[in-house]
């Protein structure tokens, strides 16, 4: 790794799944999205998944794969979800906060 420069954290995540605004008919979703880190340092994530417009429940801290299924979602419910992406050196980018509608289709 070269000394000089300053870290570049990463992006921000983004081509989330399900789509920003879809509507999904399951009560377990895999949450997908795609990040990429200027400096190709390793990465770690923390996902955010609530009821709120701001979510603020952390489901997940730290972890390596940008997937995550969640399960005992409720119909008739929108989901806001969002990801902040970490490298190993300090660097912290927050994602776009990204909603899903569940209803039974």
């Amino acid at each position: 790794m070269p000394c000089e420069g300053e870290n570049r954290p990463p992006l921000s995540p983004y081509n989330p799944s399900p789509s920003d605004e879809a509507i999904v008919g399951a009560t377990t979703v895999t949450l997908r999205w795609d990040s990429y880190d200027p400096d190709g340092d390793t990465m770690t994530y923390d996902v955010y998944l609530d009821t709120n417009v701001n979510p603020t429940t952390k489901v997940s801290t730290n972890q390596t794969e940008n997937t995550l299924i969640r399960s005992n979602l409720s119909y008739d419910t929108t989901y806001y979800w969002k990801v902040v992406a970490k490298d190993n050196y300090g660097g912290v980018t927050k994602g776009p906060v990204w909603k899903f509608h569940n209803q039974i289709t």
